[in-house]
């Protein structure tokens, strides 16, 4: 993610008649044209690393658990965008060990491939398995570390994937050992990542087996085509079990917020949700725009190989005067954070994170700096100005340029100049922008090729290890490389206890360390609200607040 990671991609306006889908073939076919991404990386579900390919995912796939509507509407004003939580699946139903270690899933009798073959449990253990084989190099291959049995020994190569706790008892009997009780398991079996996958079909045509045509899926729909960088079309399976909703959903590949706009008004577009931010006041009054909340942390990682020195990180992060971003440019409700993990998340005892953590962000340089009033921006730009200080004397070299790199788009642009900005003002720091399209921007993470970095990071379930993990030693997402050895104790502990007080209290004091002295390896900047556009008329859609909105059931009136 964002992990995730919450992105936001583009479709010139110009398009030809020839790049552009016929939407009158038929008068009684109904199609959603839906917009809320660019090209994706992948459509391999054990691949995807982003929200927009996660979508792609669950609408081609499902996993033992799915999304289905609560009936509550998403967002005030309107309820043509509801709710979602997890419920069965490709699952019909599940039984849990007296230990609560031992899960055993019951597949449905008509779970059916998209070329008529029967979904097994052996489509669960290899996936399951795929994903978690390090020679696979999946971005979330860690995600069932410290979950299921031997997944964390697997990932560090100390074991082979054949190991890991799944097992196939028969064709319809799927059974995952886990190493210690899982609070947040069950929602752990709708993600994306983890959907079945047809062992053949993959080693039959490798990596284009993504390709219509070649890919067997599923979910409620099918892919029936992919024109890259202009848009992806589903079409309706007619071997799922329920009946969906669209005929077709065609998604169309932009990171413009303008051209997004114009096509929605232009009625090319039924749906999208990067809404220009400048515009989500009049589009609200005029019944078009509607905001949902959304479970996200906007971020920017500090590198710790190029700012070495934990003060100047603080500092920056200390410099950014959140509540300007908030209320003059993303202008959707947002709030300005107050530590990594995202507001909506709960404790073990159904508590708002947010509400029991307090203020991470700031509560360990409070301690270690008490003479400073960091309760207001005021109050925090002088102590940054004082821990650059710090480091300086130390003989911290302040004379070269810090490169910022963000995915394209409109909004991230504008947070990023406003960074600048603020940490040229406060500090006297240079900061150099840099965009890049989303595959080559995260090969620039990846490589490590930056002093700060844009992200968002929307929850893959409801529980603060998504959140925490990021920053322990080794993790995929540690892009900034900051290596803490305490702090990934910690997280180790946290996974090996049941749900519980102990468990809230360890993840808490990991958050804290994060912000305190040696840490800041990112700066949070704001927890996410979700703007979306949508024609009226159309009802049906499902929002999970983890950044998923969902079209298998929509309905057009």
């Amino acid at each position: 993610m964002k992990k995730v990671l919450s992105l936001v991609l583009a479709l010139g306006m110009a398009v030809s008649s020839v790049g552009m889908v016929s939407f009158a073939e038929e008068d009684a076919e109904f199609n959603i044209r839906a917009c809320i991404a660019s090209e994706p990386e992948t459509l391999d579900p054990n691949m995807e690393s982003s929200v927009d390919g996660a979508t792609y995912s669950l609408h081609l796939f499902e996993g033992l658990m799915k999304y289905t509507s609560t009936g509550e509407a998403a967002a005030e004003g309107s309820d043509a965008v509801q709710l979602a939580r997890y419920d069965y699946g490709q699952a019909e139903s599940y039984e849990v060990s007296e230990d609560g270690l031992t899960y055993t899933f019951h597949l449905r009798d008509d779970a059916m491939w998209s070329d008529g073959e029967p979904v097994t449990a052996q489509d669960f253990v290899y996936s399951w398995q795929r994903i978690t084989d390090p020679a696979t190099a999946a971005d979330y291959g860690y995600i069932l570390t410290g979950v299921v049995k031997n997944a964390t020994e697997i990932q560090a190569g100390e074991a082979e994937p054949d190991t890991l706790g799944v097992e196939a008892v028969d064709d319809k009997t799927f059974v995952v050992t886990l190493e210690t009780e899982c609070p947040y398991f069950l929602s752990l079996c709708t993600f994306a990542a983890l959907m079945p996958l047809r062992q053949d079909v993959i080693e039959e045509y490798g990596n284009e087996w993504t390709n219509p045509g070649n890919m067997v899926s599923n979910g409620a729909f099918v892919l029936t085509d992919w024109v890259h960088d202009s848009y992806i079309e589903m079409s309706r399976n007619d071997q799922y079990y329920e009946p969906a909703g669209p005929d077709k959903i065609t998604w169309y590949l932009s990171n413009s917020q303008t051209a997004m706009l114009a096509a929605y008004q232009a009625g090319e577009y039924d749906f999208f949700d990067n809404v220009p931010t400048d515009q989500i006041e009049s589009l609200q009054a005029s019944g078009d725009c509607f905001v949902a909340d959304q479970i996200c942390t906007y971020f920017i990682y500090l590198s710790c190989d190029q700012i070495p020195d934990w003060r100047v990180r603080a500092a920056i992060t200390l410099s950014i005067d959140r509540d300007n971003i908030v209320e003059n440019i993303t202008q959707g409700g947002q709030t300005p954070a107050t530590g990594l993990t995202a507001a909506g998340i709960s404790d073990s005892q159904g508590n708002s994170w947010v509400d029991e953590i307090g203020t991470p962000l700031y509560d360990g340089l409070a301690e270690l700096y008490p003479d400073y009033d960091l309760t207001t921006y005021s109050g925090r730009c002088e102590l940054a100005v004082a821990l650059l200080e710090e480091a300086v004397t130390d003989g911290y070299d302040t004379s070269a340029t810090i490169n910022y790199e963000y995915n394209t788009d409109e909004n991230h642009k504008a947070i990023a100049e406003a960074v600048q900005a603020d940490v040229a003002n406060v500090l006297g720091l240079n900061i150099s922008l840099n965009n890049s399209e989303w595959q080559t921007y995260t090969n620039n993470l990846s490589l490590g090729q930056f002093g700060i970095a844009r992200m968002g990071w929307s929850a893959d379930y409801d529980d603060a290890i998504t959140y925490v993990e990021l920053f322990s030693n080794g993790n995929t997402y540690n892009y900034g490389n900051w290596v803490n050895d305490d702090y990934t104790a910690l997280i180790d502990q946290a996974k090996t206890l049941p749900g519980g007080e102990e468990r809230d209290a360890v993840m808490q004091e990991a958050e804290k360390m994060l912000f305190g002295e040696g840490g800041f390896p990112a700066a949070p900047l704001y927890f996410y609200t979700q703007p979306y556009c949508i024609t009226e008329g159309i009802t049906g859609v499902n929002w999970t607040p983890l950044g998923y909105f969902l079209f298998h059931n929509a309905t057009q009136a």
